[in-house]
């Protein structure tokens, strides 16, 4: 609705009709579409592999391209499936994830195949080209981690416990979504919030209803008074997903290990790190450790700096992790004179999203065209088509699906719902991607505003869908969506450091009234904030990057609860929340990150030494973008993280601009 608004901006000829998909497939049509496109892909790899026993006819790295192939146009003509997992119609979404699970339980099954596996290896061994090789590589990783070498038994019992795993995985993930608690305040209380929250909360008998979810804990926090409202926000916060999701969380626990053992492996994190650049646990834990001793005296200097602060305005009881937010808020405003409530009225979402499109665009060498009428699963959704500024070339198309509702993830996310790849006969299927999630609301008839954290949040999705969107590998499996898990976030998270050079903050705002950008030294003033609480920050994402190995560790692991409170009370400066259950909402060890959360640090490391070549020639360098483009974006996974990076660089990655950024002179110093 809001964004729609703004699609004027970007009106620069009339951009191609997208595809047209049946949006109002029933809940019982996506099921028997669903199982019908999976037995005809079935079919489809059968008829391939049946080959392999006849070497005369087809080479093997033909066979495995005819299972890459079918593959591909069954995930291709279940595009619609995908995006209707955000659908309005809680019917739709669950029919929709059913779906998910069978494509999930379909790749497993490929995975096992021995057949497959056999293919693979000859054609690793046969491959001329690197593209070959490396499709043939991942097809042998993934059999061989799929147990495609393990005798018929004990791959039908890795095969159970992986679709069990998955589809304990996939409830825990809906109940985060369904659950949508909200907490009552009372007209005090709630006139302590920002107005233009406070009018879009629902009455209630006494007061009114805060609804919790990540969506709305930075504004509440900040700015809730007194710090028992706080505490009742941020208890049913951290009760998110309930016992359930926690007696899920250990029932996946049990069976990673059991799979993993199965295979050889001490533990789930041995195996699952098999595949990644870090190799090893031990390896992968490295800088969250170094970081950790550095800056957890930090930390604890920021937190009795906080509580120093609670003390003198009065408020009872000792400090505590709801209070965190909120003096954090008070101590930017006292010593960087930033109001985050005056920072918001700068960022309307209608002014940011067509700001930072623009901002891409001038980076990367592109053109986001608005396709009018979208076509799209909702009617807030918006939908552009994603040209090559130079040549005019339509590269794919892509959607924007920001309006709030039941649901949906509750912050943005990015999902590539079809992989760009090349056909046999020339052309390519243009891939299809879109940033989903909840965005900040409104009362009627007034514009949504963004948070600092929101913009950046944009810029990161962003960052992810123009990853998946640039990569011109020939197979989906090269996919740039398919890289080493500790190098995924590292194109996000480099688009993220826009959100925090000033003259960009000037660029991506205008007031909500005024529309006057946001004041050169108040935006100097809020890219200051980078360093304001390093220490608190980084050793709860040490934190959480040591708890997720040791849960998928060789120790079993009976009781994710008292495991978190334990390493929180050694590793974190902030009090522990007794009686509550984070783990219940921890998504990335539900959602795909299990045993690889240390990628968020890996990946952050290799955005922040690719930056610094941005820096050298003016960070809204376009020679220096399309040079990123070039190297990193468009190359996929058809080469190894670190071969990217030293394309672009011209040199192996190294740590020092990330710990600069931190004000750490070097790593462990």
């Amino acid at each position: 609705m809001l964004i729609a608004s703004a699609l004027v901006l970007f009106a620069s000829g009339a951009a191609p009709a997208g595809p047209a998909f049946d949006w109002s497939l029933s809940p019982e049509k996506i099921d028997s579409s669903c199982k019908a496109e999976l037995a005809r892909a079935r079919e489809k790899v059968k008829a391939a592999l049946v080959k392999a026993s006849l070497p005369e006819v087809g080479s093997p790295v033909e066979r495995l391209v005819a299972v890459e192939t079918a593959v591909a146009e069954a995930e291709e003509a279940l595009t619609v499936h995908g995006m209707l997992g955000s659908a309005e119609s809680a019917k739709v979404r669950a029919a929709a994830d059913g779906c998910w699970n069978l494509r999930t339980a379909f790749q497993v099954e490929l995975h096992a195949d021995p057949a497959l596996f056999q293919t693979a290896t000859a054609a690793l061994a046969a491959a001329r080209s690197p593209v070959d090789r490396a499709l043939a590589l991942r097809y042998v990783e993934a059999g061989r981690h799929g147990g495609a070498a393990l005798d018929p038994k004990a791959r039908a019992e890795l095969t159970a416990l992986l679709d069990q795993i998955h589809g304990l995985e996939s409830e825990f993930v809906r109940a985060l979504n369904d659950d949508k608690p909200a907490v009552e305040v009372s007209p005090e209380e709630a006139a302590s919030l920002p107005a233009s929250f406070a009018r879009t909360l629902k009455k209630s008998r006494r007061g009114f209803l805060v609804p919790v979810g990540l969506d709305t804990w930075e504004l509440v926090m900040k700015n809730l008074r007194p710090t028992g409202a706080r505490e009742r926000f941020a208890r049913a916060f951290f009760l998110i997903g309930g016992p359930a999701n926690v007696e899920r969380m250990t029932r996946v626990l049990a069976l990673r290990r059991k799979a993993a053992q199965r295979m050889g492996f001490q533990s789930w994190a041995e195996y699952r790190l098999e595949l990644t650049s870090a190799k090893t646990p031990e390896r992968a834990l490295t800088p969250a450790r170094e970081l950790a001793a550095v800056l957890l005296p930090r930390a604890r200097e920021e937190i009795a700096s906080l509580a120093a602060m609670k003390a003198a305005a009065g408020e009872p009881g000792p400090f505590a992790i709801w209070d965190y937010s909120f003096y954090q808020a008070q101590k930017e405003q006292t010593a960087f004179a930033v109001d985050p409530e005056q920072v918001r009225q700068y960022f309307p979402v209608d002014v940011v999203v067509p700001a930072a499109l623009e901002l891409f665009e001038q980076l990367l060498g592109l053109r986001f065209e608005p396709v009018k009428p979208a076509s799209a699963w909702a009617p807030t959704v918006t939908q552009y088509a994603l040209k090559d500024a130079a040549t005019g070339a339509l590269l794919g198309y892509c959607y924007l699906d920001l309006q709030p509702h039941e649901g949906k993830m509750t912050r943005p996310s990015s999902a590539t719902f079809r992989v760009g790849r090349a056909l046999p006969g020339g052309g390519r299927v243009l891939p299809l991607s879109a940033v989903v999630g909840n965005g900040p609301s409104a009362a009627k008839g007034e514009r949504p505003l963004f948070t600092h954290q929101g913009v950046y949040e944009l810029l990161h999705e962003l960052g992810h869908l123009v990853d998946a969107m640039l990569s011109a590998a020939p197979y989906s499996s090269l996919s740039g969506v398919f890289t080493r898990p500790d190098f995924v976030e590292a194109p996000s998270q480099l688009m993220e450091e826009w959100a925090w050079d000033p003259a960009t903050l000037r660029r991506l705002s205008r007031h909500v009234r005024t529309g006057e950008p946001l004041p050169a030294e108040l935006a100097a003033r809020l890219a200051g904030l980078r360093r304001a609480n390093v220490g608190a920050f980084w050793t709860r994402q040490a934190f959480l990057t040591t708890y997720d190995l040791e849960l998928n560790g060789p120790a079993e692991v009976t009781d994710p609860t008292a495991l978190y409170f334990e390493l929180w009370a050694k590793m974190t400066a902030l009090p522990p929340m007794a009686g509550t259950i984070p783990e219940a909402s921890l998504l990335p060890e539900m959602g795909g990150y299990d045993a690889t959360y240390y990628g968020y640090l890996w990946s952050r490391i290799r955005a922040a030494d690719m930056l610094s070549e941005f820096k050298r020639a003016g960070l809204t360098s376009p020679q220096v973008g399309l040079r990123y483009r070039r190297a990193v974006l468009e190359p996929g996974s058809t080469a190894e993280p670190e071969e990217l990076i030293q394309s672009f660089l011209g040199r192996p990655t190294r740590p020092d601009a990330f710990y600069e950024s931190l004000g750490l002179r070097a790593a462990g110093r």
